[in-house]
């Protein structure tokens, strides 16, 4: 064999060998991001599981310390699937409650300053052939991708990338405790504070003593 097929063929094997290498690098790289996915998947399913548990919470929401509202959840009535909220809040200066699908028929716009509530009908977007999926619109993970951990007011929590933010998922619960736009700048992040569980009723009941005036439409 001369001498020049000889380094050829060295040439060609050498060549064979250093893509041989990255064929395998690049399959266990796949390998490895696949393995990575489908750990993430398992801890988000999980997550959204434990948060599928709840019935109802309320949280307050907090910017720079300062209270924005409270709001609270429920996604049982009797048993069955029903949806409502309420919704507390400072309006011109004034102490402002709104209750949305109280009753399954009627929305309250309550001032509790003035004693006084207005009643009308609900827009029934939220009804019994759709209360079922409320868990879904507050609870649902899909697409999310874990970024890291944190200790978040106090809780464990994963740090959740979905829909252009980042979430603090509290591990325990599944639920999220802070709504950031960017991991480093904290300025505008909104925080869930005082976190409550399985409350009573009555929150989305009007009290007694308040007057009830009934409205055909309450544009407030």
């Amino acid at each position: 064999m001369k001498r020049k097929q000889w380094i050829k063929i060295k040439w060609v094997k050498k060549q064979c060998a250093m893509i041989l290498i990255l064929v395998l690098a690049m399959l266990g790289c796949a390998g490895k991001e696949k393995s990575v996915y489908r750990a993430q998947a398992l801890i988000i399913a999980e997550l959204e599981s434990k948060a599928r548990k709840i019935n109802s919470y309320a949280q307050d929401y907090k910017i720079k310390g300062l209270l924005v509202k409270r709001m609270y959840f429920q996604f049982e009535k009797n048993g069955r699937p029903f949806y409502r909220f309420r919704e507390d809040f400072i309006r011109a200066e004034k102490r402002y409650v709104y209750i949305y699908n109280a009753d399954g028929k009627h929305d309250y716009h309550y001032f509790p300053d003035e004693k006084k509530a207005y009643r009308c009908l609900t827009n029934n977007a939220w009804n019994d052939g759709n209360y079922e999926k409320a868990k879904d619109w507050h609870f649902s993970y899909k697409d999310a991708r874990i970024i890291g951990e944190e200790i978040i007011l106090g809780k464990e929590c994963y740090l959740l990338e979905l829909q252009n933010s980042i979430f603090a998922v509290w591990k325990e619960k599944g639920i999220k405790l802070a709504k950031m736009n960017n991991r480093k700048d904290r300025n505008q992040t909104m925080y869930y504070e005082n976190i409550e569980f399985d409350f009573s009723d009555d929150v989305f009941s009007i009290p007694s003593d308040v007057i009830v005036i009934d409205r055909k439409e309450c544009n407030f």
